[in-house]
Protein backbone atom coordinates (compact mmCIF):
# COMPACT_ATOMS: atom_id res chain seq x y z
CA UNK A 1 0.00 0.00 0.00
CA UNK A 2 1.06 3.45 -0.68
CA UNK A 3 0.45 5.65 2.93
CA UNK A 4 -0.01 9.13 3.62
CA UNK A 5 -0.33 10.53 6.61
CA UNK A 6 -1.09 14.67 6.68
CA UNK A 7 -1.22 16.28 9.94
CA UNK A 8 -0.88 19.31 11.63
CA UNK A 9 1.57 17.95 14.03
CA UNK A 10 5.56 17.85 13.95
CA UNK A 11 6.87 14.27 12.90
CA UNK A 12 9.97 14.53 14.63
CA UNK A 13 10.44 14.88 17.06
CA UNK A 14 7.45 13.94 19.12
CA UNK A 15 7.09 14.76 22.82
CA UNK A 16 3.22 13.95 22.56
CA UNK A 17 0.76 10.89 22.54
CA UNK A 18 -0.60 11.87 19.36
CA UNK A 19 2.77 12.42 17.15
CA UNK A 20 4.42 9.75 18.96
CA UNK A 21 1.77 6.70 18.31
CA UNK A 22 1.60 8.46 14.59
CA UNK A 23 5.43 8.44 13.84
CA UNK A 24 5.77 4.64 15.61
CA UNK A 25 2.63 3.78 13.57
CA UNK A 26 4.16 5.21 9.98
CA UNK A 27 7.47 3.18 10.77
CA UNK A 28 5.56 0.30 11.41
CA UNK A 29 4.11 -0.04 7.98
CA UNK A 30 7.25 1.57 6.22
CA UNK A 31 8.91 -1.68 7.99
CA UNK A 32 6.10 -4.18 7.14
CA UNK A 33 7.27 -3.36 3.14
CA UNK A 34 4.67 -0.12 2.35
CA UNK A 35 5.87 3.37 0.67
CA UNK A 36 4.55 5.78 3.57
CA UNK A 37 5.01 9.47 3.53
CA UNK A 38 4.30 12.21 5.88
CA UNK A 39 3.21 16.13 5.35
CA UNK A 40 3.27 17.99 8.77
CA UNK A 41 4.93 21.23 10.13
CA UNK A 42 8.83 21.48 10.44
CA UNK A 43 8.17 22.54 14.15
CA UNK A 44 6.08 23.91 16.27
CA UNK A 45 5.87 27.52 15.71
CA UNK A 46 4.40 26.81 12.16
CA UNK A 47 1.59 25.28 12.87
CA UNK A 48 0.33 29.04 14.52
CA UNK A 49 2.65 31.42 12.83
CA UNK A 50 5.45 31.91 9.51
CA UNK A 51 8.76 31.24 10.13
CA UNK A 52 11.94 32.08 8.29
CA UNK A 53 14.80 30.59 6.62
CA UNK A 54 17.29 31.18 9.35
CA UNK A 55 14.68 29.73 12.09
CA UNK A 56 14.83 26.28 10.13
CA UNK A 57 18.03 25.34 11.11
CA UNK A 58 17.53 24.77 14.63
CA UNK A 59 15.10 22.04 13.86
CA UNK A 60 17.28 20.75 11.05
CA UNK A 61 19.84 20.23 13.86
CA UNK A 62 17.48 18.49 15.67
CA UNK A 63 16.43 16.13 12.94
CA UNK A 64 20.25 15.16 12.02
CA UNK A 65 20.83 14.46 15.36
CA UNK A 66 17.95 11.92 15.47
CA UNK A 67 19.28 10.23 12.41
CA UNK A 68 17.44 11.33 9.75
CA UNK A 69 18.62 11.83 6.40
CA UNK A 70 17.76 15.03 4.55
CA UNK A 71 16.50 14.48 0.95
CA UNK A 72 16.84 17.18 -1.98
CA UNK A 73 13.26 19.11 -2.65
CA UNK A 74 12.35 21.39 -5.11
CA UNK A 75 10.34 23.28 -3.36
CA UNK A 76 10.80 26.31 -1.24
CA UNK A 77 8.86 25.59 1.29
CA UNK A 78 9.55 22.49 2.42
CA UNK A 79 12.64 20.50 3.99
CA UNK A 80 12.14 16.92 2.97
CA UNK A 81 13.91 13.42 5.36
CA UNK A 82 13.82 10.31 5.69
CA UNK A 83 13.48 8.84 9.02
CA UNK A 84 12.95 4.70 9.48
CA UNK A 85 11.83 4.45 6.17
CA UNK A 86 9.22 7.07 6.62
CA UNK A 87 9.73 10.04 3.76
CA UNK A 88 8.89 13.24 5.48
CA UNK A 89 7.94 16.73 3.79
CA UNK A 90 7.94 18.76 6.58
CA UNK A 91 6.70 22.33 5.69
CA UNK A 92 8.14 25.52 6.80
CA UNK A 93 5.80 27.73 6.25
CA UNK A 94 2.31 27.13 7.59
CA UNK A 95 0.13 28.78 4.85
CA UNK A 96 1.55 25.70 2.54
CA UNK A 97 0.42 22.79 4.32
CA UNK A 98 -2.68 22.63 2.36
CA UNK A 99 -0.92 23.16 -0.75
CA UNK A 100 1.78 20.27 0.03
CA UNK A 101 -1.00 17.81 0.85
CA UNK A 102 -2.17 18.45 -2.61
CA UNK A 103 0.96 18.03 -4.26
CA UNK A 104 2.38 14.79 -2.53
CA UNK A 105 -1.14 13.21 -3.31
CA UNK A 106 -0.85 13.92 -6.92
CA UNK A 107 2.65 12.11 -7.05
CA UNK A 108 1.37 9.36 -4.67
CA UNK A 109 -1.45 8.58 -5.40
CA UNK A 110 -2.32 6.78 -1.87
CA UNK A 111 -4.50 4.17 -1.32
CA UNK A 112 -5.35 5.93 2.10
CA UNK A 113 -5.00 9.43 3.46
CA UNK A 114 -4.67 9.23 7.44
CA UNK A 115 -5.70 11.95 9.37
CA UNK A 116 -5.46 13.00 12.94
CA UNK A 117 -8.08 14.61 14.52
CA UNK A 118 -4.97 16.88 16.12
CA UNK A 119 -6.06 19.65 13.13
CA UNK A 120 -7.34 23.36 14.54
CA UNK A 121 -9.95 24.32 11.68
CA UNK A 122 -9.89 21.12 9.80
CA UNK A 123 -7.64 22.83 7.42
CA UNK A 124 -5.74 19.48 6.51
CA UNK A 125 -8.74 17.23 6.58
CA UNK A 126 -10.22 19.53 4.20
CA UNK A 127 -7.04 19.35 1.89
CA UNK A 128 -6.34 15.81 2.41
CA UNK A 129 -10.66 14.76 1.36
CA UNK A 130 -9.81 17.11 -1.66
CA UNK A 131 -6.75 15.72 -2.47
CA UNK A 132 -7.98 11.88 -2.02
CA UNK A 133 -11.60 11.95 -2.04
CA UNK A 134 -13.38 8.57 -0.39
CA UNK A 135 -10.09 7.10 0.81
CA UNK A 136 -9.50 9.55 4.14
CA UNK A 137 -9.22 7.71 7.06
CA UNK A 138 -9.35 9.66 10.33
CA UNK A 139 -7.30 9.30 13.68
CA UNK A 140 -9.43 10.46 16.72
CA UNK A 141 -6.78 11.21 19.15
CA UNK A 142 -7.97 14.58 21.32
CA UNK A 143 -11.10 14.64 21.68
CA UNK A 144 -11.06 18.64 22.59
CA UNK A 145 -9.97 18.98 18.81
CA UNK A 146 -12.68 17.11 17.45
CA UNK A 147 -15.99 19.09 15.97
CA UNK A 148 -18.42 17.87 18.23
CA UNK A 149 -19.03 16.76 21.58
CA UNK A 150 -18.94 18.81 24.71
CA UNK A 151 -15.29 19.66 24.98
CA UNK A 152 -14.87 20.54 21.79
CA UNK A 153 -12.65 24.05 21.12
CA UNK A 154 -14.44 24.80 18.16
CA UNK A 155 -17.53 22.88 17.59
CA UNK A 156 -18.77 23.29 14.07
CA UNK A 157 -21.64 21.30 12.53
CA UNK A 158 -19.89 21.54 8.79
CA UNK A 159 -16.93 20.37 10.17
CA UNK A 160 -18.60 17.24 11.93
CA UNK A 161 -19.96 16.30 8.13
CA UNK A 162 -16.63 16.84 6.27
CA UNK A 163 -15.70 13.72 9.65
CA UNK A 164 -18.44 11.76 7.86
CA UNK A 165 -17.17 11.72 4.39
CA UNK A 166 -13.81 9.87 5.67
CA UNK A 167 -13.96 5.85 4.82
CA UNK A 168 -12.78 5.12 8.38
CA UNK A 169 -12.71 6.48 11.75
CA UNK A 170 -10.22 5.06 13.93
CA UNK A 171 -10.07 5.22 17.79
CA UNK A 172 -7.49 5.39 19.73
CA UNK A 173 -9.41 4.00 22.62
CA UNK A 174 -12.82 2.42 23.79
CA UNK A 175 -13.57 6.44 25.24
CA UNK A 176 -12.66 8.11 21.77
CA UNK A 177 -15.04 5.66 20.24
CA UNK A 178 -17.93 6.07 22.78
CA UNK A 179 -16.68 9.86 22.74
CA UNK A 180 -17.69 9.82 18.90
CA UNK A 181 -20.61 8.09 19.01
CA UNK A 182 -22.56 9.41 21.69
CA UNK A 183 -21.90 13.43 21.01
CA UNK A 184 -21.76 12.75 16.65
CA UNK A 185 -23.43 8.89 16.12
CA UNK A 186 -20.32 8.51 14.58
CA UNK A 187 -18.76 4.57 14.59
CA UNK A 188 -15.45 4.05 15.16
CA UNK A 189 -13.01 0.91 15.27
CA UNK A 190 -10.73 0.93 17.91
CA UNK A 191 -6.91 0.28 17.48
CA UNK A 192 -4.78 0.43 20.61
CA UNK A 193 -1.27 1.63 19.01
CA UNK A 194 1.61 -0.64 19.89
CA UNK A 195 3.74 2.09 20.77
CA UNK A 196 5.58 0.01 24.00
CA UNK A 197 8.47 -1.85 21.85
CA UNK A 198 8.73 -5.65 21.52
CA UNK A 199 11.14 -6.28 24.41
CA UNK A 200 9.80 -5.43 28.46
CA UNK A 201 11.39 -2.17 29.41
CA UNK A 202 13.80 -2.26 32.62
CA UNK A 203 12.14 -2.05 36.15
CA UNK A 204 12.57 1.55 37.25
CA UNK A 205 14.90 1.78 40.70
CA UNK A 206 12.60 1.08 43.61
CA UNK A 207 13.92 4.08 45.36
CA UNK A 208 14.08 6.49 42.56
CA UNK A 209 13.98 9.88 44.16
CA UNK A 210 11.30 11.64 41.82
CA UNK A 211 7.66 11.96 41.83
CA UNK A 212 6.91 12.98 38.06
CA UNK A 213 4.14 14.54 35.85
CA UNK A 214 4.84 14.65 32.19
CA UNK A 215 3.34 17.89 30.23
CA UNK A 216 2.59 20.11 33.72
CA UNK A 217 0.04 22.71 32.13
CA UNK A 218 -3.26 23.78 33.32
CA UNK A 219 -5.36 21.36 30.75
CA UNK A 220 -3.00 18.16 32.38
CA UNK A 221 -3.85 19.40 36.05
CA UNK A 222 -0.62 21.97 37.03
CA UNK A 223 -2.82 22.88 40.03
CA UNK A 224 -2.56 19.49 41.79
CA UNK A 225 1.35 19.54 41.18
CA UNK A 226 1.62 22.53 42.65
CA UNK A 227 -0.58 21.73 45.12
CA UNK A 228 1.23 18.80 46.36
CA UNK A 229 4.70 19.96 46.14
CA UNK A 230 3.74 22.84 48.34
CA UNK A 231 1.74 20.24 51.11
CA UNK A 232 5.30 17.93 50.53
CA UNK A 233 8.34 20.02 50.89
CA UNK A 234 10.31 16.92 51.33
CA UNK A 235 9.44 15.10 48.61
CA UNK A 236 11.51 15.80 45.24
CA UNK A 237 8.93 16.09 42.42
CA UNK A 238 10.14 16.27 38.55
CA UNK A 239 8.05 18.64 35.85
CA UNK A 240 9.02 17.42 32.03
CA UNK A 241 7.26 20.44 30.10
CA UNK A 242 6.04 19.46 26.74
CA UNK A 243 3.64 21.19 24.93
CA UNK A 244 1.08 22.67 26.70
CA UNK A 245 2.79 24.82 29.97
CA UNK A 246 2.68 28.68 29.46
CA UNK A 247 5.54 31.03 30.35
CA UNK A 248 3.48 31.71 33.57
CA UNK A 249 3.17 27.79 34.23
CA UNK A 250 6.65 27.59 33.90
CA UNK A 251 7.57 30.37 35.89
CA UNK A 252 5.32 28.66 38.94
CA UNK A 253 7.15 25.86 38.43
CA UNK A 254 10.53 27.20 39.04
CA UNK A 255 9.57 28.84 42.00
CA UNK A 256 9.10 25.49 43.95
CA UNK A 257 12.46 24.55 45.00
CA UNK A 258 11.32 21.12 45.37
CA UNK A 259 10.91 21.10 41.52
CA UNK A 260 12.85 19.91 39.21
CA UNK A 261 12.61 20.86 35.49
CA UNK A 262 13.71 18.23 32.92
CA UNK A 263 13.61 18.70 29.13
CA UNK A 264 11.07 16.51 27.17
CA UNK A 265 12.58 13.41 25.40
CA UNK A 266 11.01 11.32 22.78
CA UNK A 267 12.20 8.54 24.92
CA UNK A 268 10.70 8.55 28.29
CA UNK A 269 12.59 5.81 29.79
CA UNK A 270 15.26 7.31 31.16
CA UNK A 271 12.60 9.74 32.75
CA UNK A 272 11.07 7.21 34.26
CA UNK A 273 14.09 5.57 35.30
CA UNK A 274 14.11 7.83 38.18
CA UNK A 275 10.62 8.18 38.92
CA UNK A 276 9.12 6.68 42.02
CA UNK A 277 5.53 7.57 41.04
CA UNK A 278 3.78 9.39 38.35
CA UNK A 279 1.42 11.67 38.32
CA UNK A 280 -1.41 12.18 35.69
CA UNK A 281 -3.83 14.47 37.38
CA UNK A 282 -5.51 15.41 34.11
CA UNK A 283 -8.43 17.70 34.35
CA UNK A 284 -9.78 17.43 30.59
CA UNK A 285 -11.10 14.15 29.00
CA UNK A 286 -7.90 12.19 27.82
CA UNK A 287 -8.59 9.91 25.19
CA UNK A 288 -6.11 7.50 26.22
CA UNK A 289 -2.50 7.51 28.24
CA UNK A 290 -0.01 6.35 27.26
CA UNK A 291 2.55 7.34 29.52
CA UNK A 292 0.58 5.51 32.09
CA UNK A 293 1.45 1.98 30.48
CA UNK A 294 4.72 3.29 29.76
CA UNK A 295 5.59 4.17 33.51
CA UNK A 296 3.68 0.84 34.64
CA UNK A 297 5.24 -1.41 32.27
CA UNK A 298 8.22 0.07 34.26
CA UNK A 299 6.51 -1.06 37.43
CA UNK A 300 6.32 2.68 38.31
CA UNK A 301 2.69 3.28 40.33
CA UNK A 302 0.67 5.88 38.66
CA UNK A 303 -1.88 8.08 40.41
CA UNK A 304 -4.27 8.95 37.80
CA UNK A 305 -7.33 11.14 37.99
CA UNK A 306 -10.70 9.36 36.72
CA UNK A 307 -11.26 11.08 33.48
CA UNK A 308 -11.94 9.79 29.91
CA UNK A 309 -9.37 6.62 28.91
CA UNK A 310 -6.96 7.09 31.92
CA UNK A 311 -9.35 4.50 33.50
CA UNK A 312 -8.03 1.93 30.21
CA UNK A 313 -4.70 2.37 30.82
CA UNK A 314 -4.39 2.38 34.65
CA UNK A 315 -5.94 -1.48 33.83
CA UNK A 316 -7.93 -1.46 37.10
CA UNK A 317 -4.84 -0.91 39.27
CA UNK A 318 -5.21 1.69 41.98
CA UNK A 319 -4.58 4.84 42.21
CA UNK A 320 -7.86 5.97 39.63
CA UNK A 321 -8.54 9.58 41.89
CA UNK A 322 -11.28 12.65 41.60
CA UNK A 323 -11.00 15.57 40.12
CA UNK A 324 -13.09 18.44 39.03
CA UNK A 325 -12.68 18.59 35.06
CA UNK A 326 -12.69 21.35 33.30
CA UNK A 327 -15.94 22.36 32.19
CA UNK A 328 -15.23 26.00 30.14
CA UNK A 329 -12.77 27.06 27.91
CA UNK A 330 -12.42 31.10 26.93
CA UNK A 331 -10.11 32.75 24.17
CA UNK A 332 -7.11 34.40 25.06
CA UNK A 333 -4.68 37.27 23.19
CA UNK A 334 -1.76 35.56 23.14
CA UNK A 335 -2.36 31.76 23.40
CA UNK A 336 -2.24 29.41 20.61
CA UNK A 337 -5.04 27.23 22.36
CA UNK A 338 -8.28 28.06 24.21
CA UNK A 339 -7.65 28.81 27.89
CA UNK A 340 -9.39 26.31 30.16
CA UNK A 341 -11.18 27.65 32.77
CA UNK A 342 -9.82 25.05 36.15
CA UNK A 343 -12.16 24.47 38.70
CA UNK A 344 -10.84 24.38 42.75
CA UNK A 345 -9.17 20.77 43.61
CA UNK A 346 -9.69 18.76 46.65
CA UNK A 347 -6.29 17.78 46.79
CA UNK A 348 -7.13 15.00 50.12
CA UNK A 349 -7.40 12.01 48.20
CA UNK A 350 -4.15 12.91 46.15
CA UNK A 351 -2.17 13.63 49.03
CA UNK A 352 -2.93 10.44 50.87
CA UNK A 353 -2.12 8.40 48.10
CA UNK A 354 1.03 9.43 47.64
CA UNK A 355 1.88 9.82 51.19
CA UNK A 356 0.88 6.10 51.39
CA UNK A 357 3.00 5.15 48.62
CA UNK A 358 6.14 7.50 49.47
CA UNK A 359 6.08 6.21 52.98
CA UNK A 360 5.00 2.41 52.84
CA UNK A 361 7.94 0.71 50.92
CA UNK A 362 5.42 -2.55 51.01
CA UNK A 363 2.56 -0.83 49.73
CA UNK A 364 4.91 0.85 46.83
CA UNK A 365 6.43 -2.42 46.22
CA UNK A 366 2.98 -4.39 45.90
CA UNK A 367 1.24 -1.65 44.01
CA UNK A 368 4.49 -2.08 41.66
CA UNK A 369 4.39 -5.30 40.83
CA UNK A 370 0.45 -5.24 40.30
CA UNK A 371 1.29 -2.47 37.59
CA UNK A 372 3.87 -4.19 35.95
CA UNK A 373 1.70 -7.28 35.75
CA UNK A 374 -1.50 -5.52 34.44
CA UNK A 375 0.81 -3.64 31.84
CA UNK A 376 2.61 -6.11 30.23
CA UNK A 377 -0.50 -8.16 30.24
CA UNK A 378 -2.35 -4.99 27.87
CA UNK A 379 0.88 -5.04 26.12
CA UNK A 380 0.85 -8.74 24.92
CA UNK A 381 -2.73 -8.51 23.89
CA UNK A 382 -2.03 -5.62 20.86
CA UNK A 383 -1.22 -6.32 17.59
CA UNK A 384 1.78 -4.21 16.03
CA UNK A 385 -0.57 -4.64 12.60
CA UNK A 386 -3.60 -4.19 13.50
CA UNK A 387 -3.78 -0.79 11.58
CA UNK A 388 -2.22 -2.80 8.77
CA UNK A 389 -5.25 -5.16 8.72
CA UNK A 390 -7.67 -2.72 9.32
CA UNK A 391 -6.34 -0.79 5.81
CA UNK A 392 -5.80 -3.67 3.86
CA UNK A 393 -9.70 -4.63 4.33
CA UNK A 394 -11.61 -1.00 4.45
CA UNK A 395 -13.57 -0.39 1.09
CA UNK A 396 -13.13 3.64 -0.07
CA UNK A 397 -16.24 5.60 0.86
CA UNK A 398 -19.30 5.35 -1.52
CA UNK A 399 -20.64 8.24 -3.28
CA UNK A 400 -19.13 10.91 -5.73
CA UNK A 401 -15.57 10.28 -3.99
CA UNK A 402 -16.00 7.01 -6.08
CA UNK A 403 -15.35 9.46 -9.47
CA UNK A 404 -11.87 10.84 -8.21
CA UNK A 405 -9.10 10.41 -10.81
CA UNK A 406 -6.25 9.37 -8.06
CA UNK A 407 -9.05 6.53 -7.45
CA UNK A 408 -9.50 5.71 -11.10
CA UNK A 409 -5.56 5.47 -11.54
CA UNK A 410 -5.42 3.29 -8.29
CA UNK A 411 -7.95 1.13 -9.60
CA UNK A 412 -6.38 0.82 -13.53
CA UNK A 413 -2.72 -0.04 -11.65
CA UNK A 414 -4.95 -2.81 -9.51
CA UNK A 415 -6.60 -4.09 -12.97
CA UNK A 416 -3.44 -4.35 -14.72
CA UNK A 417 -1.59 -6.29 -11.94
CA UNK A 418 -4.04 -8.63 -11.92
CA UNK A 419 -4.28 -9.06 -16.04
CA UNK A 420 -0.48 -9.56 -15.62
CA UNK A 421 -0.69 -11.94 -13.02
CA UNK A 422 -3.32 -13.98 -15.24
CA UNK A 423 -1.21 -13.89 -18.17
CA UNK A 424 1.57 -15.08 -16.03
CA UNK A 425 -0.47 -18.17 -15.01
CA UNK A 426 -1.09 -18.81 -18.59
Amino acid sequence: MRILLAQNLIHLPSHGGANKSNRLLMERLAARGHEVHVVSPLSGALATGPSSGAGASPALDELTRRGATLVTSDDPDEITYLHHGVVVHAVTDPAALPRRIAEVAARLVPDWTLVPSDDPGLVVLGAALRATPGRVVYLVHTLQQLPFGPGAFYPSAAGTRMVRRAAGVVAVSRAARDYCLRHAGLHSTVIYPHIYGDAAPPAAAPAAPYVTMINPCAYKGLPILLGLADACPAVTFQAVPTWGATADERAALARRPNIRLTPPADDLGPILDGTRALLMPSLWDETFGYTCVEAMLRGVPVLAADVGGLAEAKRGVPYLLPVAPIERYEAAPGHARPVPVVPAQDLTPWLAALRRLMDDPAHHATLAERSADAARAFVRGLDPDALETYLTALSPATGKERQDPHRRAALARLAAARAAAKGAAR
